[in-house]
């Protein structure tokens, strides 16, 4: 009777540890493949929806990522605009360093021939009048949150798991996000941001996902500003992976050479 019962403890705690956590979801959602370093054309369209006019900018931009597996940093990203002319030469850079230390980051205005270098306090700030701040510009650890995972549901006809996102340091214009996951793959469909009063306050939807080789590409997504009513729409018109980025990109020298 007694080995009856320790067998049924066994099997129970197995089950237990075994169960789906919005912790563990997220775990998978970091253990996706991605490439060593990525290059690729965007096309970023801003809308504004107020009242019964729709108006609409296009920009086209080039965005490069390179990931660093030891050292100080998670991986140093670099956007570069390059249409139209009045924001050609534009540029920013990311560096994202691990250990949940601030990201070092820096922008590049040719008008002004000036590096800036982007503070703390302006990581809430919009990033060329786009929907998408530098805070959202900047990598997030997988340590960083408290998860949970509070349901299901369909986001494009995909069945998703929604995991609550609380960040664990105090410095972010955020507190939860909600994340739609997909439940094959492990993709992230949808993000919903909470504001510090805890009212949504953006919508990130990223219908599209494409599959090249080993790596998965997010080729649109749309971020929605609630309060407003205006969006950004990121465009993916061509990639290429593992190109053996040198790391003279990711400077502030080259910022000025653009």
């Amino acid at each position: 009777m007694i080995n009856i019962l320790l067998s049924l403890l066994i099997l129970l705690s197995g089950f237990i540890s075994a169960q789906t956590t919005g912790r563990s979801i997220m775990e998978k959602v970091d253990q996706i493949k991605i490439p060593k370093d990525t290059q690729s054309q965007i096309k970023m369209t801003l809308i504004s929806n107020k009242g019964a006019k729709k108006r609409t900018r296009s920009r086209v931009l080039t965005s490069i990522e390179k990931l660093y597996e030891d050292g100080k940093f998670h991986s140093k990203s670099l956007l570069l605009f390059i249409e139209p002319k009045e924001v050609k030469g534009t540029a920013f850079l990311n560096w994202d360093r691990i250990g949940g230390e601030v990201d070092d980051q820096w922008l590049y205005l040719p008008a002004l021939k000036k590096v800036r270098r982007i503070r703390a306090t302006d990581k809430s700030r919009s990033f060329q009048g786009s929907d998408f701040s530098y805070e959202d510009l900047s990598g997030r650890e997988l340590d960083s949150d408290r998860y949970e995972l509070i349901g299901e549901d369909f986001f494009n006809g995909t069945q998703c798991y929604k995991v609550k996102a609380v960040p664990l340091e105090k410095d972010t214009q955020y507190s939860s996000r909600i994340i739609w996951v997909d439940k094959k793959y492990f993709l992230m469909k949808k993000i919903e941001f909470f504001d510090k009063k805890n009212n949504i306050f953006k919508i990130l939807n990223i219908p599209d996902h494409v599959k090249n080789g080993n790596y998965w590409t997010a080729v649109k997504m749309t971020m929605h500003n609630v309060i407003r009513s205006h969006s950004t729409e990121l465009e993916v018109l061509k990639v290429n992976y593992d190109q053996g980025l040198n790391d003279n990109i990711f400077s502030e020298s080259y910022l000025k050479r653009q």
